[in-house]
């Protein structure tokens, strides 16, 4: 657990896929192609923004702790005109960081460029999250696997994605399995929203890659929207509940969490570069006070970071309060029904501060 700091570059994409709605104005996720793509110098400004208010929080965590994931995405990150021009600034960015915390910049993609470009995006990234839409189109598809080979033989870091949509779910197998065919680091992804809806079959397909889908878990969620019964990780990675560490697990059955107070505001940042709006958190959407919504904008972020930074010079045991029926994103940020509790969850990562 660092810090993920989620930068969307454009609504646009050259993908279409049935299970992306339109994102329009800080109405995540998805995509919409009546957009224009936001400016570039305000863009810029506002990840120069958003990295000061990661400083903020890494002024707290303990040192071990202070890294960070700059996540470039969109729409489609790559399908933005000046992609290798934002990501060069981005290093020019982060410099004056660089020797208090680690930043990597990870470019979530359906990577459909042609390879040439893909090399030189290559050159600005240190990791990459390739997204495998069963809904793309086949030339596209093809740049993928391309791109996707360049990578894995060029020794960088990177993971596949496998969405694993319903409708094509025949697709989507037969794409997990030729990948770990040829060495391939990847994993499947259960959908959000309207169209994670699975059967009984491909609930037990996913079994083996989520222990805890137990026949009783198959019978008891299929036909249902499988968001609102539990969630994984984004990332992939193991969770714990109530602190037993040497039980971890890959998806969470609880997704109720109102009430609850939680420190997804210590991990997460979101900057919507097309509503130029930042929000906690690039799904969950929750701030500071008991509603859902932006925290700041382009044009007050600035004495956000400031009151921000007050707040936490006073003590770390600043924690949001949910306000969600269902937690969509942030699920891996500790959180508990006692604030007590999670501040003492959170020494893990966080230094003592004055109270």
């Amino acid at each position: 657990m660092g810090f993920l700091f989620d930068w969307l570059l454009t609504l646009k994409c050259n993908y279409d896929c049935g299970y992306c709605g339109k994102g329009v104005n800080g109405n995540i996720p998805g995509h919409d192609n009546s957009r224009p793509h936001p400016d570039v110098d305000m863009a810029l400004k506002m990840l120069e923004q958003g990295l000061r208010y990661v400083d903020t929080y890494m002024d707290i965590k303990k040192p071990n702790m202070r890294s960070a994931i700059l996540n470039i995405y969109g729409g489609e990150a790559v399908y933005h005109p000046h992609i290798e021009f934002l990501l060069t600034k981005s290093s020019e960015l982060y410099g004056q960081y660089k020797d208090k915390w680690a930043l990597t910049r990870q470019l979530t993609t359906n990577a459909s460029c042609g390879l040439e470009k893909w090399k030189k995006i290559s050159e600005h990234v240190e990791y990459t999250t390739f997204s495998w839409h069963s809904d793309g189109p086949v030339k596209l598809k093809n740049n993928f696997v391309k791109n996707l080979q360049y990578t894995h033989e060029s020794g960088k870091r990177y993971q596949v994605v496998v969405l694993m949509y319903p409708k094509a779910w025949d697709e989507c197998l037969y794409t997990i399995t030729h990948f770990k065919k040829r060495g391939y680091n990847v994993r499947p992804k259960i959908l959000d929203g309207d169209e994670g809806v699975y059967t009984d079959k491909q609930l037990n397909d996913l079994a083996q890659f989520f222990p805890e889908f137990s026949s009783e878990f198959v019978e008891k969620n299929k036909g249902k929207k499988i968001q609102r019964e539990g969630r994984a990780c984004c990332g992939g990675k193991q969770m714990c509940i109530d602190r037993d560490y040497k039980s971890p697990v890959k998806f969470v059955e609880r997704q109720t969490f109102m009430g609850w107070n939680c420190s997804a505001n210590h991990f997460f940042l979101m900057a919507d570069t097309d509503s130029q709006q930042f929000y906690t958190n690039k799904d969950c959407w929750v701030n500071e006070g008991t509603t859902r919504g932006p925290i700041a904008n382009l044009d007050n972020m600035d004495s956000y970071i400031e009151k921000i930074r007050d707040r936490l010079s006073q003590g770390a045991d600043y924690f949001l309060t949910c306000v969600q029926k269902t937690c969509k994103c942030g699920i891996c940020a500790p959180k508990s029904v006692s604030k007590e509790s999670l501040s003492d969850v959170m020494k893990i990562y966080n230094q003592t501060l004055p109270a």
